[in-house]
């Protein structure tokens, strides 16, 4: 049965990637190949999960790196999505596509509740590697062009510092949160 489970969820999360980048691939041609690695969140959060499922498919391991690294995202991610979406909408008004991203989000994000008793501590070494690149990220999404809704200028000044901020917090609580209750194998 956990097989099955696990192939539904690759299916899922490899049809939530191609969606996402039917859109996605716009922020890729628009942002120098230099910066791509920063560019995904929506496609590469599904993705990730399909390809900790396969691992876990052929391996019946879990590669606990990726795992912890994808953890980070789709727990950071799936809790900012409350947050960004609705203060998105308050800035501009109510639209059914941001609406629509809330559960998207969530879609991912919730499978943290499948990952979580799979996930072991690892070096602190690794978690400072994920971190850092988490803390990159956001500050390219703030004050470069790898965030479409910044790159537009979709945001208001004061909206952008608050998200900026509020992800900041989310991904290093996150890292520490995971780091601290993991299980250590």
């Amino acid at each position: 049965m956990k097989k099955k489970y696990f192939i539904a969820l690759v299916v899922l999360d490899l049809f939530m990637t191609a969606a996402a980048m039917t859109i996605d691939y716009l922020d890729f041609v628009e942002t120098p190949f230099y910066l791509w690695l920063f560019v995904p969140i929506c496609s590469l959060y599904p993705f990730l999960l399909a390809l900790n499922y396969l691992i876990y498919l052929r391996r019946r391991i879990f590669s606990q790196i990726l795992l912890n690294f994808t953890a980070v995202g789709i727990v950071s991610y799936g809790i900012m999505a409350f947050i960004f979406y609705p203060l998105y909408m308050y800035e501009h008004g109510f639209s059914w596509y941001e609406f629509g991203n809330i559960f998207w989000v969530l879609l991912y994000g919730s499978q943290i509740f499948v990952i979580w008793k799979h996930l072991r501590r690892i070096s602190w070494t690794w978690y400072t590697l994920i971190l850092t690149y988490f803390i990159a990220k956001d500050f390219l999404d703030r004050f470069s062009v790898t965030y479409s809704y910044q790159r537009y200028g979709l945001l208001s000044f004061d909206l952008q510092n608050i998200l900026f901020a509020v992800v900041l917090i989310l991904h290093v609580s996150v890292v520490f949160m995971i780091g601290r209750f993991s299980i250590y194998k």
